[in-house]
């Protein structure tokens, strides 16, 4: 029905008398050469909008939620159609005649000798590790930063932040980057990056849209997707939860929102939800560019987190910190599903932000010398907040058996009120090392330890202000 509605509507605007907001011809002229344009327009009701632009499977480059502009990414059919539905577009950039990407960002080859440098000059505190390989074979590296990088502490809690899921958003893996010579730089030198790197495992993915960003070099500077079959793959709608639920990716190769055949298809994809299987991160931020906005689960309406006054609470404040709009990504934009958030948090319970940055203004590519110190600078309040908040409110231990780790159990958390009684609050998925972390508020919580339909144990616990930590062992 897509297709013939899209035939239906460039039909129309090519037989009827149209009146564009710029001369058809000089519009003609611009689409020569297959270029294509980044217009913008005002926006009276964004859902609306973004419902119609979705299902004419139209790329939406960003948005200023503040003032009501949308910027989208148009090929000559595509103006016609939105000319003809009555948009006023506006005409702010035209690829083959803008300047293409400025040249200081950083491409993959770059990356990994980034990455191998710094794990050449603070070999005490870095571990750089290949997750994976791409589809065309390239290594997608991540650096861990810890007093005892080449150890898995299990008794220390992790963080994660992975930059360039969608390869034109080239600012992205320059905040990754800033995320590990911030930390490496400051160890030894300022106590609280001391402390972090000291009591935590902190694991940073600069880029891992590897083959996109390849390919965004040297053939399309608006390429979003993988390479896959030289169509590409949305990696960021390719991730089993939610895959193909509510409208939020598109089934056509073509379409810049690509899912994929199947859930997981692809080696990228596949890499970080193995990744995360292992390391058990209990914060993730995933960059993209760009809107200045705060996402958080989940990318469907009108679906909520069970643990919504954690997720929400901790994403405004991230939001308040870098003046960025907070929300879930149906609340704010649209639709979007397969998204690895949804994915990280429904499985492993993971708590998982995407940070937009930069405005629309900026765009995806900004000048490199005029916003490359700002916009990583600003950032650092995001991510160090999380940092901080990782010995804040929680509660975080280990469940053995005869003091031998347990590893396949869930935990039923309740919560109760001022008179005892318990109500659902979430479901936590224990870690193979035994360990679990359990981000709350404060209150009182009753923890359900359970293998199968056995219940191993309970206990009860009142969470102030700060992490609490427990054992529980279960003896035969």
């Amino acid at each position: 029905m897509q297709s013939i509605q899209r035939f239906i509507l460039m039909a129309l605007a090519i037989i009827t008398s149209l009146s564009f907001a710029h001369d058809s011809t000089a519009i003609n002229k611009m689409f020569d050469k297959n270029w294509q344009i980044l217009a913008s327009f005002k926006t009276k009701e964004f859902h609306q909008d973004f419902k119609e632009l979705t299902h004419l499977n139209i790329d939406i480059a960003g948005v200023d939620v503040k003032n009501n502009y949308i910027d989208v990414l148009l090929t000559s059919e595509d103006y016609q159609v939105l000319a003809n539905l009555g948009y006023e577009l506006e005409i702010t950039q035209t690829k083959g005649i803008s300047r293409g990407p400025d040249e200081e960002y950083k491409n993959p080859e770059e990356i990994a000798l980034l990455m191998q440098e710094f794990a050449d000059r603070f070999p005490e505190i870095t571990h750089r590790v290949s997750i994976g390989k791409s589809l065309e074979g390239r290594d997608i590296w991540a650096i861990k930063i810890s007093d005892n990088p080449e150890t898995t502490e299990a008794s220390e809690p992790s963080v994660l932040f992975n930059s360039m899921h969608h390869a034109r958003e080239i600012m992205t893996p320059e905040v990754g980057l800033d995320i590990i010579e911030t930390l490496l730089n400051g160890y030894n030198s300022d106590a609280k990056i001391t402390k972090w790197i000291n009591q935590y495992e902190i694991w940073v993915i600069p880029m891992f849209n590897v083959d996109g960003n390849n390919k965004m070099w040297n053939h399309d500077r608006w390429w979003r997707k993988n390479n896959r079959g030289g169509y590409g793959v949305d990696l960021n709608r390719n991730y089993p939860t939610g895959w193909n639920k509510c409208n939020g990716s598109s089934g056509w190769r073509s379409s810049q929102t690509y899912r994929g055949e199947k859930p997981a298809s692809e080696p990228e994809t596949q890499a970080m939800m193995n990744f995360i299987e292992t390391v058990r991160p209990v914060f993730n931020i995933s960059y993209h560019s760009y809107s200045e906005l705060v996402l958080y689960p989940y990318g469907c309406s009108p679906e909520r987190t069970a643990t919504k006054d954690v997720v929400e609470t901790i994403g405004k404040e991230m939001g308040r910190l870098l003046d960025y709009a907070p929300g879930t990504p149906w609340e704010l934009l649209y639709n979007a599903d397969g998204g690895d958030i949804d994915w990280m948090y429904e499985q492993y319970q993971v708590i998982p932000y995407v940070i937009e940055v930069n405005s629309r203004k900026q765009g995806f590519q900004p000048d490199y010398a005029q916003w490359r110190d700002k916009t990583v600078q600003r950032n650092r309040a995001g991510w160090q907040y999380l940092l901080e908040r990782l010995e804040q409110t929680g509660i975080r231990g280990q469940l053995t058996q005869n003091q031998k780790a347990l590893s396949d159990f869930t935990i039923n958390v309740y919560k109760l009120d001022g008179n005892g009684k318990r109500s659902f609050y979430s479901q936590y998925v224990g870690q193979k090392t035994g360990y679990f972390h359990l981000v709350v508020q404060p209150g009182t919580y009753e923890l359900e330890f359970n293998s199968g339909d056995t219940i191993l144990a309970k206990s009860r616990h009142t969470v102030a202000d700060k992490l609490a930590q427990i054992a529980i062992d279960i003896s035969n």
